[in-house]
């Protein structure tokens, strides 16, 4: 049954209090109402509402005063312990399980080595409701609720159905993993790629809010993708869009992890360039097809200090990667391109190569208004990304039937 407009616009108003408080931290009820378009009596109603939920608080009379004048305004502010979510990051042999709070905040993690390409889908299954039982019960006495889990996955998902359908990480395909979790938790699963998380967390930080045509490139391992469209990702049929990664540079050129030649990937991503130079370089010993943080710093001091064999590695590297992101502007016309990810480390060294091969490959007026930048690799963005997109997807069963939700039982 649709829900009443005035219903609806209640909710609507009591979303926008919810993230505000969430994207700008405690705030006095008449500031609420003046940056989300409310009136005084309509926030006043909506923070007694959470008030007796216990969703926000209030801080202490006297915590803040504009200008040391005039009565000190009361601030709300979100209960962080009203609800917490779990995010977990799957990549090539390594899980990160991650807790976020519903400030947004990442309250614990845990890493977990493990090879998950000898995996089947049930041992996944099995590992992954193991840890999250086990997380569940620690926080048992902490948080009132257990609102959702986010999967961030490299490779192709279908957000729509929860599938992932192909990931460099895993053996199988098409696995229905979603509802295999949301049965056992019984509360939402959502399914994401990683670089849409890593796109989420950047949206969201106020230095990018002027881009709302932004594309996120995320080096590393592999090359991911997200493209947002009025702040929005752009996921296409079957999750599938924006693998930038998996389009073609050079046919029938180098391998790439897909199985398939000639992939933006097989030049640029951690496993491609190391590909190349370990039977030229000394370079520290480890698995060459998953190389790891020390050996690719290595790789990249050496480009970095002027060894010619390693800088022709990664000025090829800088020359596919261009021309891939000369096509996304061709097709996109974004605002903004933002690379990032762990393999930004190496990017100094193929600068030159990407901004010539933007040049070569497009007239001007292609080109137009759009910046090229970098955003360092300082932490992981990753599952900031997922509990935000998280929290936003079940805030409203949260406001509506606070009480329905999964609570942590004995």
């Amino acid at each position: 049954m649709a829900i009443p407009s005035s219903e609806s616009s209640r909710q609507d108003n009591t979303l926008a209090v919810i993230r505000a408080l969430r994207s700008q931290g405690p705030m006095a009820r008449v500031d609420l109402g003046a940056s989300n378009d409310i009136s005084s009596a309509t926030v006043t109603a909506i923070t007694t509402e959470l008030l007796g939920q216990a969703l926000v608080s209030e801080l202490p009379p006297g915590m803040h005063r504009d200008n040391g004048r005039g009565r000190p305004k009361t601030l709300i502010q979100l209960n962080p312990d009203a609800v917490f979510v779990v995010c977990v990051k799957l990549s090539i042999n390594e899980v990160q399980i991650v807790v976020g709070d519903f400030v947004g905040q990442v309250r614990h993690s845990e890493l977990h080595s493990l090879a998950t390409l000898a995996l089947t889908q049930e041992e996944l299954c099995a590992f992954l409701v193991d840890k999250i039982e086990a997380l569940s019960s620690q926080l048992r006495d902490t948080y009132s609720r257990f609102a959702g889990i986010c999967l961030a996955v490299q490779g192709i998902v279908s957000p729509h159905n929860g599938t992932i359908i192909w990931s460099p990480a895993l053996r199988f395909r098409n696995a229905p993993i979603s509802s295999r979790l949301a049965a056992v938790f019984g509360c939402p699963v959502l399914l994401e790629n990683d670089a849409n998380c890593i796109a989420r967390s950047l949206a969201s930080q106020p230095e990018y809010a002027a881009y709302p045509h932004m594309v996120v490139i995320m080096l590393g391992y592999g090359i991911g993708m997200s493209v947002l469209i009025d702040g929005q990702p752009f996921i296409g049929a079957n999750g599938s869009a924006a693998e930038l990664g998996h389009s073609k540079y050079e046919p029938g050129g180098a391998l790439c992890s897909c199985g398939r030649r000639g992939c933006i990937e097989a030049y640029v991503g951690d496993y491609a360039l190391y590909r190349e130079a370990r039977t030229m370089l000394s370079l520290p010993a480890g698995d060459s097809a998953h190389p790891s943080e020390e050996q690719m710093q290595a790789l990249t001091q050496l480009a970095m200090r002027g060894d010619p064999v390693a800088r022709q590695i990664f000025g090829k590297a800088g020359r596919a990667l261009g021309y891939g992101i000369a096509n996304v502007m061709a097709l996109f016309n974004p605002d903004l391109v933002l690379i990032t990810g762990a393999g930004v480390r190496g990017y100094p060294a193929m600068r030159s190569e990407v901004e010539q091969a933007i040049d070569d490959a497009l007239v001007e007026e292609l080109i137009g208004l759009t910046r090229v930048a970098t955003c360092p690799w300082d932490r992981d963005m990753t599952c900031l990304g997922g509990i935000a997109m998280t929290l936003h997807a079940t805030d409203p069963a949260t406001l509506s039937a606070p009480s329905s939700l999964l609570r942590l039982q004995d």
